[in-house]
């Protein structure tokens, strides 16, 4: 067992935590980032890099120790206290004080965010392997239609133009955390890219095909894909920390991105009650914002309380389709949903870590 001494550890490289060591660091702040894998992955790319792997090519992933400010350290975190983590490695790091950035993942699509890849490279053949399986499907059921369902289910029509995909959803409306309108504009665009939608429908496994527990009506497909249930990754702090965990698995915080109770202890993005609406390009303003915060409180000054800025939810429905819900509106102006469609934010979020994505052989 090694022991080691971190000024601020993070926990977890996703948007959130690589926003913050990245800003902390290049402002003389000695930081340590844990992450169970090497690499940082754009995650909302994925769903186009699976459905076509040679349009990003491996441009979503790029190795944490190849732009990482700081130490970085690949293991994942047995348990913590407020004083001390302990990695599945048997290291033991203390530290003054922590952020938990540990995201979350869909437990039915371990596709979207690996639970097995934690190689830079076994995760672009992971890619690889989803996408060959995917090309063989003469049919695909996309179960969910949130903002992860619908944009796979428009992914897979515009990559195979030839495959019935389907998209079923148990409410009355697409994508329930926007506005009426996009949710209406979403609907036609995945219709008129031959996606059948059905509403209203809970479909489950059985034997060999999908049975929808409200109309009983079923469902063969050759692949389908449930896009429902994301869970924050807090499993490793129930041993020393419940408390600090609401009935969602949440870590609560206050306004000042504090864990509730604890002066040194700090939580964003998936993992942390802070904003309702969970999005990457959220969670990496969250992580600059704490750093700015952290700096400033070592001068002495105050910290201010963290409100959710204004920012625009872009959802593509395929390659030359989506919906953009602006601050002022809702649009689906190609030049404003080019924000995210063109390379799926790839360039964008890779620019705010001061970097730029590998070649897309990377």
């Amino acid at each position: 067992m090694t022991k080691k001494k971190a000024d601020v550890l993070i926990v977890g490289g996703g948007f959130a935590g690589v926003a913050a060591a990245q800003k902390l660091s290049k402002n003389g702040v000695s930081v340590t980032l844990v992450d169970r894998k090497d690499y940082f992955e754009v995650t909302f790319a994925v769903l186009r890099n699976v459905a076509n792997p040679y349009s990003l090519g491996n441009t979503p992933r790029k190795r944490y120790r190849d732009f990482v400010d700081g130490e970085f350290i690949q293991a994942g975190i047995e348990s913590m206290s407020d004083q001390e983590a302990r990695l599945d490695n048997g290291d033991v790091i203390s530290f003054d004080r922590a952020v938990i950035a540990t995201g979350s993942h869909y437990p039915t699509l371990p596709l979207a965010k690996s639970d097995i890849a934690f190689d830079y490279a076994q995760r672009n053949q992971e890619v690889l392997d989803n996408h060959n399986k995917l090309k063989m499907a003469q049919s695909v059921l996309v179960i969910g239609g949130g903002a992860v369902g619908v944009e796979f289910a428009g992914e897979i029509a515009s990559a195979f133009p030839h495959t019935k995909v389907t998209l079923a959803h148990s409410g009355f409306s697409l994508l329930g955390e926007l506005k009426p309108k996009a949710q209406v504009k979403a609907l036609e665009q995945l219709t008129a890219n031959g996606i059948k939608v059905k509403f209203n429908r809970r479909f489950q496994k059985d034997g060999e095909v999908y049975r929808c527990s409200i109309s009983n009506e079923t469902i063969q497909a050759d692949t389908v894909y449930v896009c429902v249930g994301m869970q924050p990754n807090t499993e490793f702090l129930r041993k020393e920390l419940p408390d600090i965990l609401n009935c969602k698995g949440l870590v609560k915080v206050d306004a000042f991105m504090k864990v509730e109770g604890y002066d040194n202890l700090y939580a964003l993005g998936d993992c942390s009650t802070l904003d309702t609406h969970k999005h990457g390009y959220l969670a990496s303003v969250q992580g600059g914002l704490l750093a700015n915060a952290l700096l400033k409180s070592a001068k002495g000054r105050k910290m201010k309380p963290y409100t959710t800025p204004s920012f625009a939810v872009i959802t593509p429905t395929g390659t030359h389709s989506g919906v953009a819900q602006m601050p002022f509106g809702v649009s689906t102006l190609k030049f404003l949903v080019n924000l995210k469609q063109k390379d799926m934010g790839v360039s964008n979020m890779y620019k705010l870590y001061g970097t730029v994505p590998n070649d897309s052989n990377g």
